[in-house]
């Protein structure tokens, strides 16, 4: 496995022509209906939740409480108090989280199962909201009631949560990545080690990550101090089994002659290669034994869509890309337009105008799903590497709009997610011919 990421859901559906049928899109917030906000300012222990006045120009705080967190005796007192203050209002309860840590996903789930509509904001949005009051404070309810304002001002986000099996499958897919960033972190900080106590390792090897080099750290066969004190014999035996026999003592002699003449300094050469050692046994275990089984959850969830989709049609989606690009995408019916899809996806450049005038470099916005973009780059990058409709529009935006080599590569990367879009919106093949014209 090479130094790269790009090599590195209960299903209850029934088998309809609506697999939606489920999800009620009339329960989402910021719809045209009064809403009681109920901003919750989550903790570990606690949460802080206040009640605020409806109506848009009333800021009075109707009801307020501290309430443990994952405690199902006040989760029903925030349903009650909350059914209780908005009916003389005639409008529906909302319940408001800053989405900080992991702390506010319980109570999320929670009230989404019961069919209350749900919103987030982020913890810069509260900090800016309390930044334009007269008198600056900052205690737990203050944080509750700006988590409302900022709902009330229209800033808050809707919060959807993807029916079955998409939220399995969006649980694997963030896992997968997770561990995939995790090996990748293993070999670059291997690559560190090694280059610092032996620095001629690597050219000896056509890859860095290889079977044979693993086997060495595994060994403590890398430090030159530790090569210079093994037999030789053993090192033969290491590389023969581990390369199945492709290397052999011609190899382990050229090893141990770059441990003669390396250039290092003699700085705990116990540790270093004890450290290189785990890290080795690490990233095989992460490889061997904890992405296989991933990816087989991911291809069998996969399988049991109910919509027919099929964006392994386009080049280089595979399992792995196509099932995280369904899982963060969500319901299609979700998006009313193309562009609000590639907003999600955070891959559309930031607007920065003044007087009819650009008033800066415009980047990306990078807002959305972290996860659906960053496979969604890796994708683009290979397009503009090996194939001719990539390696065209890449050009293109290098040559005659002038941008970076991210900036040309996110370009390809939203036409992609537009071409996923229409595909898994319609159920429709993939034409490259339409996609890319001439």
């Amino acid at each position: 496995m090479s130094m790269t990421f790009a090599r590195l859901l209960d299903p209850c559906f029934e088998d309809d022509d609506d697999p939606f049928r489920h999800y009620d899109y009339r329960g989402e917030p910021l719809e045209d209906r009064l809403y009681l906000p109920c901003g919750i300012d989550p903790h570990k222990k606690v949460c802080h939740a206040a009640f605020v006045h409806p109506l848009p120009h009333r800021q009075d705080i109707l009801s307020h409480r501290q309430v443990q967190n994952q405690h199902l005796p006040d989760a029903l007192w925030l349903v009650e108090e909350g059914q209780r203050l908005a009916e003389p209002f005639q409008a529906t309860p909302l319940y408001i989280f800053e989405a900080s840590g992991p702390y506010w996903r319980p109570y999320r789930l929670f009230f989404h199962q019961l069919g209350w509509p749900t919103a987030t904001v982020s913890g810069r949005q509260t900090r800016r909201a309390g930044g334009t009051g007269t008198r600056k404070k900052r205690n737990d309810l203050q944080a509750a009631f700006l988590v409302a304002k900022v709902f009330k001002q229209g800033e808050s986000h809707a919060s959807r949560i993807p029916p079955e099996p998409l939220a399995t499958l969006r649980e694997y897919t963030r896992l997968h990545l997770f561990f995939v960033e995790l090996s990748v972190a293993l070999q670059n900080r291997m690559f560190d080690l090694r280059y610092q106590i032996h620095p001629g390792f690597d050219d000896l090897f056509s890859k860095s990550i290889m079977p044979t080099t693993l086997a060495l750290a595994q060994e403590e066969l890398v430090h030159p101090v530790k090569l210079l004190q093994a037999d030789p014999q053993t090192l033969t035996e290491v590389i023969s089994q581990a390369s199945h026999g492709k290397l052999g003592a011609p190899r382990a002699e050229a090893i141990l002659r770059s441990a003669q003449h390396a250039f290092y300094m003699p700085y705990a050469p116990e540790a270093q290669s004890f450290n290189l050692k785990l890290m080795a046994q690490a990233h095989e275990y992460i490889v061997h034994h904890l992405l296989p089984p991933l990816r087989a959850r991911i291809e069998e969830c996969l399988g049991q869509l109910p919509f027919p989709q099929c964006l392994s049609e386009i080049p280089y989606f595979g399992p792995v890309v196509t099932a995280t690009f369904l899982a963060e995408l969500g319901s299609p019916f979700w998006y009313r337009t193309v562009d609000s899809v590639v907003a999600w996806f955070g891959l559309d450049p930031s607007v920065s105008e003044s007087a009819d005038h650009t008033t800066g470099i415009s980047h990306l916005t990078k807002r959305g799903t972290k996860y659906g973009r960053r496979i969604l780059w890796l994708v683009a990058r290979n397009w503009s590497r090996y194939l001719s409709q990539g390696q065209r529009m890449y050009r293109k935006e290098r040559d005659e709009n002038k941008l970076s080599y991210d900036g040309a590569i996110c370009v390809i990367a939203a036409k992609l997610v537009r071409i996923a879009f229409a595909m898994a919106r319609d159920g429709s093949h993939f034409d490259m011919d339409k996609a890319f014209p001439s």
